[in-house]
């Protein structure tokens, strides 16, 4: 019982961060457009993502094979559990919990209407940075003003497309944002790999 109810925290933690990235307010995060300067100093131009390499279609894959036994054990979780997880108002699309009992979660979403720019209008309560995973332009997604809550990478796979990565601590806190970052990235990253191979 313990496990379903981390599982539906995980879920809505994927949920809320989308969904604060859509509300109207707009807080500690001024608009690239504004005339200001964006978050952490960034221009303009670092707020487009890089050209893909090749574009990596996630229609048909399953979500629960994108990390292999051998990155499982390299993020050192132990099971899968698919799932239907809605992303902001995206609608419900292919997920996947790579979990490590109640200690903390990997969540996957394949989500196949709407890209990565999403992301980067700089609207909302969601701070997003663009980042390369495994050669790929992606988002960071964070909580503006939070530093302990999740991380979430959100890959530009294909046009219109993204495979968004979140690293949720579960039970085991003491991580910076930073940690929770860099595990959502090296996820991300696997799981890229991964889907080169199934193309």
């Amino acid at each position: 019982m313990n496990k379903a109810i981390f599982k539906v925290i995980a879920a809505a933690s994927v949920l809320v961060a989308a969904t604060a990235c859509t509300s109207s307010g707009e807080q500690g995060k001024p608009s690239p457009t504004s005339g200001g300067s964006p978050t952490s100093g960034t221009s303009d131009s670092a707020k487009e993502l890089p050209k893909r390499p090749s574009e990596l279609s996630l229609a048909g894959v399953d979500a629960c094979k994108l990390l292999t036994q051998a990155q499982m054990a390299d993020v050192k979780v132990t099971e899968t559990v698919p799932e239907q997880i809605e992303v902001s108002d995206f609608g419900k699309a292919p997920g996947c919990f790579y979990e490590n009992g109640l200690k903390y979660s990997y969540t996957v979403v394949l989500v196949t209407n709407k890209g990565v720019p999403f992301w980067l209008s700089g609207s909302g309560n969601v701070d997003a940075k663009v980042v390369n995973v495994a050669g790929y332009g992606a988002a960071q997604l964070t909580f503006t003003g939070t530093n302990s809550v999740d991380c979430s990478v959100t890959v530009d796979v294909a046009e219109g497309q993204q495979l968004h990565m979140s690293y949720d601590p579960g039970t085991e806190k003491g991580d910076s944002q930073d940690q929770m970052c860099s595990k959502a990235s090296k996820a991300a990253g696997l799981a890229v790999e991964t889907l080169k191979t199934l193309k």
